[in-house]
């Protein structure tokens, strides 16, 4: 019995040891316990993210040609948005059928748009930071015909409901125009398809290539050349100035038809919101900088304060205190006039000829 209990310590002992041993390699292991070790540790390894790439800047033309490829998306997104609602929308004595399909057209057209401003801000609205955006503007003509082809399909679509329900009699008329249309529509989109894998590759691609090489310091002399006499006249930081506060009033005014959510009118304000920043962008294109004022971002912090018709500081206040039922148009107005002020003041003062400035005619007329 004694050796069978030395034997059974004995057992306890190396058992509590390899215990132990685990825990201090578990300690080991974790870090003394702070936390998971980013390194291997046997088969467990935690992986390490890469840092990214740093991308090039775009030109400055570029920077203007994507927010005109993003107001041409927005204009896309607003008619799709319009055929969402002509769906959804009870039309007297037109069948279901033909109102889906007349709300396809309508989504398909805008589908069709916006693919074509999505070719031009990932191509010529990337100049400076891809290496053939002449190529990926051409390439994008294919994805512009296949959503062409849809829309095409959906118009079968529309003449086929025109023989349901009520409308039923003249289904013997319709069906079989509707499979001539749909079949054109999906032939239209097949060869979109096609179209756009030929553009993106072979000798098209080579000379797309050898168009982007040149075009890409062509505009960014065109506009060092724009900035330089901009810098010269005295006229750049006037007209930078003037872009980027209308286009911020604009990009203002079209989150305010946004937020209306009022059928046809909200979808437009997006297009009034992307056609501001538009504006707003091309300011660089005449005085050195990133957007003018605002600083890389055209319409810099316009978009998070838009309770223009609100109280407090967007709200003018009258001599006696009280506010004045003029103060949201008073504080869209600012900004204009507000530049109208300063430019003036370069001039020369209150004294100063404004028309000495080399400014265009809309600027002249606000500074009499």
């Amino acid at each position: 019995m004694k050796t069978n209990n030395r034997v059974h310590r004995s057992m306890t002992s190396v058992a509590a040891a390899c215990v132990a041993l685990a825990l201090l390699a578990g300690c080991s292991s974790s870090g003394g316990g702070s936390g998971v070790n980013p390194s291997s540790n046997g088969n467990n390894t935690t992986p390490v993210m890469p840092t990214p790439a740093s991308t090039p800047d775009t030109t400055p033309t570029a920077k203007s040609v994507e927010s005109a490829g993003n107001t041409v998306m927005a204009t896309g997104n607003a008619v799709s948005g319009i055929g969402k609602q002509i769906q959804d929308a009870p039309i007297p004595l037109l069948p279901a059928d033909a109102r889906n399909g007349a709300g396809g057209v309508v989504v398909n057209a805008g589908e069709t748009v916006g693919a074509l401003g999505a070719g031009v801000r990932d191509g010529l609205g990337q100049m400076g930071a891809v290496d053939n955006p002449v190529g990926v503007t051409v390439a994008s003509t294919g994805n512009v015909v296949q959503k062409a082809g849809d829309t095409v399909t959906s118009a079968g679509q529309l003449v086929g409901g025109l023989g349901t329900e009520q409308l039923s009699p003249l289904a013997p008329l319709t069906t079989p125009v509707s499979g001539v249309v749909q079949k054109v529509g999906g032939a239209v989109s097949a060869a979109g398809g096609k179209l756009g894998d030929a553009l993106s590759g072979g000798p098209v691609a080579q000379l797309t290539g050898s168009t982007s090489t040149a075009i890409v310091p062509l505009t960014t002399q065109l506009t060092d050349g724009t900035q330089n006499a901009g810098a010269m006249t005295g006229a750049g930081a006037p007209m930078d100035g003037l872009l980027t506060k209308v286009g911020n009033t604009v990009a203002t005014g079209g989150s305010m038809l946004t937020n209306t959510n009022a059928p046809v009118i909200s979808p437009v304000g997006g297009v009034v919101t992307e056609a501001g920043k538009t504006v707003a962008a091309a300011g660089v294109l005449v005085q050195g900088g990133s957007g003018g004022s605002s600083g890389g971002n055209p319409l810099g912090g316009v978009l998070n304060n838009l309770s223009l018709a609100a109280g407090g500081s967007t709200v003018a206040s009258k001599s006696d205190g009280q506010s004045s039922p003029l103060g949201p148009l008073t504080t869209l107005l600012a900004p204009v006039t507000g530049l109208a002020s300063g430019v003036k003041s370069a001039a020369g003062g209150s004294g100063g000829d404004a028309k000495a400035l080399p400014l265009p005619l809309p600027v002249g007329g606000l500074l009499r």
